[in-house]
C-alpha cells in the first residue's frame, strides 16, 4: 500500500458561495488526505488543531488519516478560514491561526510521498528539511509560503525563500503563484525557471481550459472538462493533489497520475465542503475520457 505524508493545518473553513454559507472541516491533511484514501493510499498527517476543534470533525478524520503526535495546541485556537466565492473571483480572510508545526512530528522516514501544503505560514524550513527526509518524493503545494494576510485577515500573495524549492520534486502552482515565485509574466519560461529551481515536475493549474505538467522531457496539456453548473471550488486543488500523489506513487506514470488528478478535481467543484470528494469508480471513469483529450509537446 502506498504511505503518504501530508504536513499542513487542518483547518475549519466557513465558506461563502452562490448565496449559501457553511462551515465544513477543510485544509490539506482533509482534502488531500480523504481524496488520497479513496484512491487506496495510507495518509499521515503532521498537523495543529486547537482544542476548539470539534470533535465530530476529529471522530470523522481519525477513521481514514492518522494524525501524527503532538497535533493538539493547548494555546492556540485551529486555524480558520472566511472564503467567500462570487464566479472566478475569491476573497480568502484568515480569522485565527493554529501555532507551527513541529519538526518532532515528523519521525518516520519510510513515506513513498511528502505533500508539503502549509495554509498560513506554519511550516518552517527545518520542517520542510524533515518533511524531504521522511519521503522518496516531495510535492510542494507552495501557497503557504507565498501568503500573506494583512491587519484585519485578507490575503495576498508575495514572494517566498526559493531555497525551499531545490529539494522538491513536484510542485503545484496556478498562474498568479508562478509569477509570485519567478517574477515572470511568460508561462513558458516561468515554467522554465521553476525547474531551474529544483522541481523536476511542474503541475500548472487553472479553473478552465487545461492543467499543464511540465517535465524536463514533455509537456502535456490536460484538458479540464467543462461544466455549466455552479462550482464551489475549495478544495479543489488540494483534490487534485490528493488523487495525483495516490496514482503517481503506486506506478510512476505522470500522464495518467495528471488525468486522475484533473478528474477528481472536475468532479469536486460540483459539490460544497468536505463532501465533494468524489469516489474512486467516479474518478477514474472519469478520467480515462480526459486521457484521450491531452496533448502532449
Amino acid at each position: 500500500m502506498v504511505k503518504i505524508l501530508i504536513v499542513g493545518h487542518i483547518t475549519i473553513d466557513q465558506i461563502a458561495s452562490y448565496n449559501r454559507v457553511l462551515t465544513s472541516v477543510g485544509g490539506p491533511p482533509s482534502y488531500v488526505g480523504l481524496m488520497a484514501t479513496r484512491l487506496g493510499a495510507q495518509v499521515d498527517a503532521a498537523t495543529k488543531v486547537g482544542l476548539d476543534f470539534p470533535e465530530q470533525y476529529l471522530l470523522f478524520l481519525s477513521r481514514y488519516i492518522n494524525l501524527l503526535s503532538a497535533s493538539l495546541s493547548y494555546t492556540k485556537p485551529t486555524t480558520r478560514f472566511l472564503l467567500q466565492q462570487q464566479g472566478d473571483d475569491r476573497t480568502i480572510k484568515l480569522i485565527a491561526r493554529c501555532e507551527d508545526i513541529e519538526e518532532n512530528q515528523i519521525i518516520s522516514r519510510n513515506y513513498d510521498i511528502c505533500v508539503l501544503n502549509p495554509v498560513a505560514g506554519e511550516v518552517s524550513a527545518k520542517v520542510a528539511a524533515a518533511s524531504k527526509n521522511s519521503a522518496k518524493c516531495l510535492f510542494m503545494d507552495p501557497q503557504g509560503f507565498l501568503r500573506r494576510f494583512d491587519s484585519e485577515g485578507f490575503c495576498t500573495l508575495s514572494s517566498m525563500d526559493k531555497d525551499l524549492l531545490k529539494d522538491v520534486d513536484v510542485l503545484k502552482v496556478d498562474y498568479e503563484e508562478m509569477r509570485c515565485i519567478t517574477g515572470l509574466q511568460d508561462p513558458q519560461q516561468a515554467l522554465s525557471e521553476l525547474h531551474k529551481l529544483g522541481p523536476k515536475l511542474v503541475i500548472l493549474t487553472a479553473h478552465r481550459g487545461y492543467v499543464t505538467i511540465s517535465t524536463s522531457k514533455s509537456i502535456y496539456k490536460i484538458p479540464i472538462p467543462e461544466y455549466e453548473g455552479e462550482k464551489e471550488v475549495t478544495g479543489a486543488g488540494d483534490i487534485l493533489v490528493g488523487a495525483f500523489a495516490a496514482t503517481y506513487a503506486q506506478n510512476m506514470d505522470v500522464l495518467w497520475a495528471g488525468c486522475v488528478g484533473v478528474s477528481a478535481a472536475s468532479l469536486s467543484v460540483r459539490g460544497v465542503g468536505i463532501s465533494k470528494i468524489p469516489s474512486r469508480e467516479d474518478v477514474l471513469q472519469f478520467a480515462e475520457g480526459i486521457f484521450r483529450g491531452v496533448e502532449i509537446y
